[in-house]
């Protein structure tokens, strides 16, 4: 495996860089694109899907001016091969809406390695890649739980 091809988007660019940072610093992730909002985001995607090279996850801020996260989520869903999303936001009480358009997780800010390490083992089971563990795709029924926390 090459790695996943990520998308960070984020309004703020402080958080972008340390999201960017945190995400270049896992061994499964191969590539990291940036964007400063959703109508940055959409051509990014559109240009990677045109190269031939579509990203395989987003990680995405819910409040940004524009094009929010939770209406780019619902967008992202409805292509043909929607990249997973994971949110990553300072707010909780959108959690509800990022799981009605099947978000593979919701991070709160300020991110921690270890969880955003979760979000992305929850990437690569999702796109049945191998997650870095050792670990294939859980089976059907299956309901991740996060212990000790």
């Amino acid at each position: 495996m090459t790695g996943l091809r990520v998308l960070a988007v984020d309004d703020e660019l402080p958080a972008l860089e340390d999201l960017a940072y945190l995400l270049r610093d896992d061994p499964r992730i191969g590539e990291v694109a940036q964007a400063r909002d959703g109508a940055a985001a959409l051509r990014v995607l559109d240009r990677a899907i045109a190269d031939g090279r579509p990203i395989d996850a987003v990680f995405l801020d819910i409040r940004m001016r524009g094009l929010d996260g939770v209406v780019l989520g619902r967008l992202l869903s409805q292509f043909a091969n929607p990249p997973r999303v994971v949110f990553v936001t300072a707010y909780e009480e959108h959690a509800v809406d990022a799981f009605e358009i099947k978000a593979e997780d919701y991070l709160l800010k300020p991110v921690r390695p270890e969880r955003l390490a979760e979000a992305v083992r929850r990437v690569c089971v999702s796109a049945e890649l191998p997650d870095g563990d050792g670990a294939s795709r859980a089976g059907p029924g299956t309901i991740p739980v996060e212990l000790g926390g």
